[in-house]
């Protein structure tokens, strides 16, 4: 019987810790393993079907530089989404460019 109180009380204390940790890593963590794995994917999909290739389009594909341009666009990917964390990060909003008329300005 002392069991139960023992493990109720252990889940009181228990529960509430977990979901402060959970809130502290928050969902950025989730995303950022998430997005690392996708990318992982990708890149190891998009070798696996370049090496799979004739040789001759291979020697092709070597001359025109395209290992290099597909690590540049999955580099640009992974730029965007740290500027993107960044910006929530530091929770600034985007300053609007255009106001409609009647809004935020004198009408000239």
């Amino acid at each position: 019987m002392q069991f139960v109180f023992l493990f109720q009380l252990l889940v009181m204390i228990v529960g509430p810790l977990v979901k402060m940790v959970m809130r502290m890593l928050g969902v950025g963590f989730v995303a950022y393993v998430g997005s690392n794995l996708l990318l992982d994917q990708v890149r190891s999909y998009v070798q696996s079907h370049m090496g799979q290739a004739a040789l001759a389009i291979q020697q092709i594909l070597g001359l025109a530089k395209i290992d290099v341009a597909i690590n540049m666009f999955l580099a640009a990917v992974v730029t965007r989404m740290v500027l993107s964390g960044l910006d929530k990060a530091a929770d600034r909003k985007r300053k609007q460019v255009w106001n409609p008329p009647g809004r935020d300005y004198i009408d000239a």
